[in-house]
């Protein structure tokens, strides 16, 4: 689209050059009037992008209309391409999905290409997962959109800012004399002795350090947030293992992509939620709303939560009042209930997580199910 534009409007800008020189009085010139332009996306808006509209939002009428255009249509591109580079951990780390628009399209994979489950089919219900969705009205179509659009966010939010904020800090300790203890070299003990120690120079280290506690593994876990941080939607995810490791197949003593997504999107709601007291640790979503086996999916105890009932494979259902929201099992079981979570916020929650608001004065997470 923005080709067909520049070279409409390079057309039209030769036209006016020529009718210029020329002394010819012109009063329009239709290539140009007749094209439409959207106006830019609100910033609040959840899908930030210039799309062709039937109706004329603005017409170029001289030069002067036509250069304010070009001059204005640049602008907005270098502002779409630099992102969210700019945000860290202390920066506000929760950039608005508006601010973010993809490198390149993430295409939904057919049904024959979702990974089947074999052997052991205790820990989920095919029959009970589809008649939810029927329950809920929510169709197939509006479910992949939705998968897209949170891939799309845990990439953008999660994983490209996690990774460019363990560059920051590893580039800060080859400032401070600490190259031999970089992330992912060394544990996050010894991560935490230097954060005590330079806190004044590397201060984000702290924040840094819950993110990391996925593995003890430090080497292959920041490898793999490096390589979930490629692309625009997480296209390396492997929900049931997860990357090659020193040339070496993933074995099951490595977290699999799916535990390190639900820890990280757990350690980044943890620390967008106010501390309660009754949980120290300051882990309030983690301890308040995930329940991982082998503890019970005790529905008394919560009004709502996100159940992993199975770590190899990975399996994920939501637990709401005293149900047990049942989810498709493969690929798309975790993306899918974080949906179903965010779904159940939005309708019966009034678009809050505890104190939290989900809309576009909060969290912002409701664009996702919109």
């Amino acid at each position: 689209y923005q080709r067909r534009v520049r070279a409409s409007l390079n057309t039209s800008n030769m036209a006016l050059n020529a009718s210029f020189q020329s002394n010819a009085s012109f009063h329009s010139i239709s290539s140009v009037s007749n094209i439409s332009f959207s106006t830019p996306a609100r910033e609040n808006d959840s899908n930030y992008q210039y799309t062709a509209s039937p109706k004329i939002r603005k017409r170029v009428s001289d030069i002067n209309n036509l250069n304010e255009y070009l001059k204005e249509y640049e602008e907005k591109e270098k502002w779409i391409s630099r992102g969210t580079s700019d945000r860290s951990l202390t920066g506000g780390w929760a950039p608005r999905p508006s601010e973010t628009l993809p490198p390149r399209p993430y295409f939904l994979a057919t049904q024959n290409q979702i990974v089947s489950v074999s052997g052991d089919t205790s820990y989920y219900n095919q029959q009970a997962a589809d008649a939810l969705l029927d329950r809920l009205g929510i169709s197939s179509h509006s479910l992949d959109i939705w998968t897209e659009n949170i891939r799309k966010w845990i990439s953008q939010t999660i994983f490209q800012h996690l990774y460019r904020e363990i560059q920051t800090i590893n580039k800060a300790l080859d400032q401070v004399g600490s190259a031999e203890c970089k992330v992912g070299a060394v544990s996050t003990a010894v991560l935490s002795k230097i954060s005590a120690s330079k806190h004044e120079h590397i201060a984000n280290i702290a924040l840094l350090l819950p993110y990391l506690e996925v593995s003890v593994n430090q080497e292959y876990l920041v490898n793999r947030i490096g390589e979930l941080a490629s692309g625009s939607c997480v296209g390396t995810f492997r929900w049931e293992s997860g990357g090659r490791f020193k040339n070496q197949p993933w074995n099951k003593e490595l977290p699999t992509d799916s535990q390190i997504v639900m820890h990280c999107i757990s350690t980044y709601l943890d620390s967008h939620l106010p501390r309660n007291p009754m949980y120290p640790e300051g882990r309030t979503f983690t301890t308040q709303y995930f329940v991982q086996t082998p503890s019970k999916a005790d529905t008394k105890k919560r009004e709502y939560a996100l159940f992993q009932s199975s770590i190899h494979p990975p399996h994920f259902k939501l637990l709401v009042g005293d149900e047990v929201w049942e989810v498709s099992k493969g690929r798309n079981n975790l993306f899918h209930t974080l949906i179903l979570l965010l779904y159940y916020l939005r309708e019966e929650q009034h678009g809050m997580l505890g104190p939290v608001n989900l809309g576009p004065t909060g969290l912002n997470l409701n664009w996702i199910i919109s």
